[in-house]
């Protein structure tokens, strides 16, 4: 799992430029009608247009455009840091500041498996109840919401990945640490351009609830700004979920359709799919170990 958020952080800080020009300038603008108006005058358009035109002419302008210039840049800069932030919280484990996190996730998860046991048992004893196995496809839904495995990370996105991890290693033997820099040698330009598409997409995600915060903090001083800001925290959960479950679903498919030509690559032969065998063999290969210095007590 760390290698795939290591390629999204080299993602979230390339380019930053042009996906951030946008929002950044944007930002700024709010930030710059909350000072003018402040929270006496949160709606007074006319105080605006008026302040605005002030400094549109002469040698105002020039300064007023540098110093926004320098203000976006300064704000691209800043989401770019706290973007990586976010995305290295998807990897943490269960320890430290995560912990309660990760007890109330897993608090919930055991709640609803105890739900989906049931619901099960449901179906077992009336295996012709419609509603029964209704009833157990949602339990299974619900619990595979909070997380698909038992959950070890405080958030929804590290468990995700973590479980693509957790499949692999069981049904090939090979841990995606060591094997996805190999695969990704392999991996046809097609495959690589979508790979590459949606680890951007969650490197942009992984930026909308720091600018909803952002937008929170001017909101303190000039109400308005709390709109974009509540609506942009609401809209990261759903953004984070649908971006980082593709970004699984292409790392595990890769795994699936490519293992075997890293498999090659190495010199081992098949004739079918890669077995746990081979993958063991191919993980043991990966994992170079520094040779021990001779004992000096033994020469």
């Amino acid at each position: 799992m760390n290698a795939f958020l290591t390629e999204l952080g080299k993602n979230l800080a390339g380019r930053w430029a042009a996906v951030l020009a946008l929002p950044a300038a944007v930002f700024v603008a709010v930030a710059v009608a909350a000072v003018v108006l402040g929270p006496s005058h949160p709606l007074d358009i006319a105080l605006l247009r008026t302040r605005v035109t002030a400094v549109s002419t002469g040698p105002a302008l020039a300064w007023t455009a540098a110093g926004f210039l320098l203000a976006t840049a300064v704000a691209g800069v800043a989401v770019t840091a706290m973007g990586g932030v976010v995305i290295t919280a998807w990897g943490a484990t269960g320890m430290g500041l995560g912990r309660p996190f990760t007890a109330l996730r897993l608090r919930r998860w055991h709640q609803a498996t105890a739900k989906v046991n049931t619901a099960v048992r449901a179906v077992l004893s009336d295996p012709d109840n419609r509603q029964a196995r209704a009833n157990a496809r949602r339990a299974v839904m619900r619990r595979d919401a909070i997380s698909e495995i038992e959950p070890n990370c405080p958030t929804w996105a590290g468990d995700r990945l973590r479980a693509v991890a957790d499949r692999v290693h069981h049904n090939t033997g090979l841990d995606l640490t060591t094997t996805w820099p190999r695969l990704w040698l392999v991996l046809p330009d097609a495959a690589r351009l979508e790979v590459t598409t949606i680890q951007e997409r969650c490197a942009s995600t992984a930026r909308t609830p720091v600018w909803g915060l952002a937008y929170l903090v001017v909101g303190a001083y000039w109400w308005p700004a709390l709109v974009p800001g509540l609506w942009l925290l609401l809209a990261a959960r759903h953004r984070i979920r649908r971006s980082v479950g593709v970004y699984a679903d292409l790392v595990e498919s890769s795994i699936d359709m490519y293992s075997r030509d890293v498999a090659k690559q190495l010199g081992f032969e098949l004739t079918g799919r890669l077995t746990l065998e081979i993958g063991t063999q191919m993980a043991e290969a990966f994992q170079k170990h520094q040779p021990q210095p001779a004992n000096p007590t033994q020469r």
